[in-house]
């Protein structure tokens, strides 16, 4: 028995932890983006629920493009000859030619790698949250270059992950001037 039968088997465990993994990760997020930008507490209802609508269309964005990923067969790959060729090639390969929803999961992204990079984040949660965010990024390239194709669960399990981001942004950066988690330092 693998590890993704004994998942399946045991999907509330799971679901559980996924989720409770995505509301960490969320809120060290928020908690970053809080101490990053001060002003936001003044003004955390309507902050909060900006932040709340850009990772929700990042989330879903995310699940689409996970549930059915554009294939890159590496035989289809040739060395580019021209400037558009190289951007063509890098645009397929990253995955970024997608549309809107595309362009927004890569500026939340990018914006979060800034914010955090910036923020006063403790280290053990800065490693954490690459941790679990390489992890992701693994089985989102094998579902790229590979003929992986994820189950229903797994689909299901990435997009309570990505709910438990959402929300868990949404709980800590909704607060007006307490910080839930100003324990951990």
């Amino acid at each position: 028995m693998n590890i993704l039968e004994l998942a399946e088997q045991n999907f509330l465990i799971t679901f559980s932890v996924v989720i409770g993994i995505g509301l960490l990760q969320g809120a060290i997020m928020g908690r970053g983006i809080r101490s990053r930008f001060p002003s936001l507490k003044r003004h955390a209802r309507s902050a909060s629920i900006v932040l709340l609508a850009l990772f929700s269309i990042n989330a879903i964005a995310s699940v689409l493009k996970f549930a059915e990923p554009v294939k890159i067969s590496v035989s289809e790959l040739t060395i580019p000859e021209t400037i558009e060729e190289i951007f063509t090639l890098i645009v397929n390969v990253m995955g970024i030619n997608a549309g809107v929803g595309a362009a927004i999961a890569i500026f939340v992204s990018v914006t979060l790698i800034i914010f955090l990079k910036f923020a006063n984040i403790h280290q053990i949660a800065r490693y954490f949250i690459f941790v679990i965010s390489c992890a992701v990024l693994i089985v989102v390239l094998l579902g790229k270059f590979t003929d992986f194709v994820p189950t229903a669960f797994q689909i299901m399990l990435y997009a309570f992950y990505q709910f438990g981001i959402t929300v868990g942004i949404f709980l800590v950066t909704k607060r007006k001037e307490t910080d839930v988690l100003s324990g951990i330092k």
